[in-house]
């Protein structure tokens, strides 16, 4: 019996999800593939353990996963930014998070060749995933995964960072265009972008990939 539309689907994205974390293992990183969101979430909170202080980047993904519910609910203290937030409270919040012994969040795009590409228009969320956190735990869907670096920044110019930008609330170009124009508008968000290349040295990084689209 030939397979549904979507086992080819679902084969697919464990099929990227695999090559990617062979990818991510060779440089250095604890790198996981899970067939669900579901098996991903319990495997965060068989990591966490219950109690921490747990700090959590900008993130769709991980908002969407139902994680930070699960954690809240058993005892474990969030520490993350919210849009209705005086600036100073903010700020606070964000120097705060990547401060906390446990970081949550996602990346916008992540290589075949087994490397992360983000781009933030603070930059908090980039500087906590490789430096500050004593474990960075990384949960992206198979839609982002890419060949390259050249696909992973035309994804964040022309995916993420439109939809971002139109989560946020800002007036920007991309937002009405669906794509990147390079714009030079004071609230554009693509400001700082890094490429991490391998696990860094002081940090256990963990990526966890699902093989289902997450986030954006």
């Amino acid at each position: 019996m030939p397979e549904s539309f979507d086992q080819i689907r679902q084969g697919y994205y464990e099929s990227r999800c695999e090559a990617a974390v062979k990818a991510l293992e060779k440089r250095w990183f604890d790198a996981k593939w899970f067939s669900n969101s579901e098996r991903a979430v319990a495997a965060i909170l068989d990591v966490i353990p219950e109690g921490s202080r747990i700090g959590v980047g900008g993130s769709v993904t991980v908002h969407e996963s139902g994680l930070l519910e699960m954690l809240e609910e058993r005892g474990d203290t969030i520490v993350t930014h919210k849009p209705d937030m005086e600036f100073e409270k903010n700020l606070e919040a964000r120097k705060e998070a990547i401060a906390c012994p446990y970081y949550l969040c996602s990346s916008n795009a992540i290589t075949m060749e087994g490397e992360l590409l983000n781009t933030d228009g603070v930059g908090n969320r980039a500087a906590g995933m490789f430096f500050g956190p004593e474990t960075v735990i990384v949960l992206a869907g198979a839609n982002k995964i890419v060949q390259n670096r050249e696909e992973a920044f035309s994804r964040v110019r022309n995916v993420a960072a439109p939809a971002n930008a139109r989560r946020v609330g800002v007036n920007v170009p991309c937002v009405e265009k669906g794509r990147c124009v390079d714009c030079r508008e004071p609230g554009n968000i693509c400001r700082v972008s890094t490429i991490i290349m391998r696990k860094p040295m002081m940090t256990d990084m963990k990526v966890y990939l699902v093989a289902e689209p997450l986030g954006f």
